[in-house]
């Protein structure tokens, strides 16, 4: 772990890194920026670039070197994320995370007459939509990847995972690759759709000479846990770093502590 860039989150970077340390790299997915916490050198630079997200929109550092200390810069502002991360390996990619065919929907590449389709299940998740155009800018993204499940009965868009090749990014020295933003049409009668993204993005990274795939997931989130470890994903020491917004603000206020209260006074203590 101690010779791991994506892994090592204290100390002197290890010496995989020299190279990669400094590039300061943010990836749009166009719902918000992933910004590459191994690539920048200053906690402070990182903080800053963190405090420039965009209205309606949700960035997030991952693989944040010494998270406390980037919190310190902006406690008011940024909160780590309460999410738990896990890695396939894709050198020695299980079976059960190994593609297989399905007779009821099949996965594509996604094109720009898909993003109406995208964004009515983003927006039905609760999720941030894609900016306007952006499936059409695809092609001067190469390091990102999104693939769509479409219906082999009607052709509709069931599901929809984004992914990001690290290597393309910049020149990830672990030749990584992570996985984002999966969401399946909550109406959708199609089973294992959310499955099938999966395991059809590790075949797309593991063709590309990928060596993993990191996810992060929500740490109550039993099911779907239960469901990546089955497939063969294992458990890694990866930190998140967001900035408060409306969007994620249920992630750092804490539980509700007005439930008891009458109707009256839940209406003054949500005003406040």
């Amino acid at each position: 772990m101690e010779d791991t860039l994506s892994l090592k989150h204290w100390g002197t970077p290890p010496k995989n890194g020299i190279g990669t340390v400094g590039k300061c790299v943010a990836v749009h997915c166009g719902w918000g920026r992933v910004l590459f916490g191994q690539t920048f050198d200053k906690p402070e630079l990182l903080a800053g670039r963190l405090m420039e997200e965009e209205t309606g929109e949700r960035d997030l550092a991952i693989y944040v070197r010494d998270p406390h200390v980037i919190l310190s810069m902006a406690p008011q502002t940024l909160f780590m994320d309460p999410s738990h991360s896990f890695r396939l390996n894709l050198k020695e990619l299980p079976a059960a995370a190994r593609s297989a065919d399905s007779n009821m929907f099949k996965v594509r590449p996604a094109e720009a007459v898909d993003e109406g389709a995208v964004n009515r299940i983003y927006t039905s998740r609760g999720m941030v939509s894609l900016k306007s155009g952006y499936l059409a800018e695809l092609d001067h993204r190469q390091c990102v990847t999104v693939l769509v499940a479409e219906s082999a009965q009607d052709g509709e868009v069931l599901g929809v995972v984004m992914g990001i090749d690290h290597t393309i990014a910049f020149d990830d020295p672990e030749e990584g690759s992570s996985l984002w933003a999966l969401a399946v049409d909550s109406q959708a009668a199609v089973p294992a759709v959310g499955i099938g993204l999966v395991t059809a993005l590790a075949a797309h990274f593991r063709a590309a000479g990928r060596a993993f795939m990191d996810l992060s997931v929500m740490h109550d989130n039993a099911e779907a846990i239960k469901l990546y470890e089955k497939m063969g994903f294992e458990r890694v020491p990866v930190y998140t770093v967001k900035k408060k917004n409306p969007i994620n603000e249920s992630l750092f206020i804490g539980p509700q502590r007005a439930e008891n209260l009458n109707i009256y006074a839940k209406i003054i203590v949500d005003e406040a």
